[in-house]
């Protein structure tokens, strides 16, 4: 019996694409946007598969459109007034936080490694997708369906 190439619940594609309101054309990149490393490393034959990649990609990608909206919306502050901004949005626990509320902890996909990690391991791969999912969105769909999602999850007129 070999191991696989990709994850096996892809059912939980079509969930995580109503959760996000967005349908990938390649699928893959929302499975491996879903990924944990403890899967890939556990379960597949390629170790690769994991988000860690889209979630550097996406930490850039969520930074300059959190800056940008930043600049646009706050004319009057100066650059630590948008730093502050930046940081308290895109900071782990603000992540964590709203890919919580979408639902993300119930279609990452985990190895058995993960289980005894608890909320600690939890708050981090919630962090960790929801920049991976911002990456996959932009290769998937490019800045404008990145800049829609985290303009409609993370970017609010609070």
């Amino acid at each position: 019996m070999g191991r696989e190439t990709t994850p096996k619940p892809a059912d939980r594609i079509e969930e995580f694409e109503r959760l996000i309101g967005y349908h990938f054309t390649d699928r893959k990149l929302a499975q491996k946007a879903l990924t944990h490393t403890s899967y890939a490393n556990e379960k597949l034959e390629d170790k690769a598969f994991n988000n860690e990649r889209l979630e550097f990609l996406g930490d850039s990608i969520l930074g300059a459109i959190v800056a940008s909206t930043a600049f646009h919306r706050f004319h009057d502050l100066d650059e630590g007034g948008l730093t502050r901004i930046k940081v308290a949005l895109v900071s782990g626990a603000s992540l964590s936080e709203v890919a919580e509320k979408l639902g993300f902890a119930d279609v990452i996909v985990f190895g058995s490694s993960e289980t005894g990690t608890g909320r600690r391991g939890l708050h981090s791969a919630l962090e960790n997708v929801y920049e991976a999912v911002v990456a996959a969105l932009f290769l998937d769909g490019g800045i404008d369906a990145a800049w829609v999602f985290v303009d409609r999850t993370l970017i609010t007129d609070r």
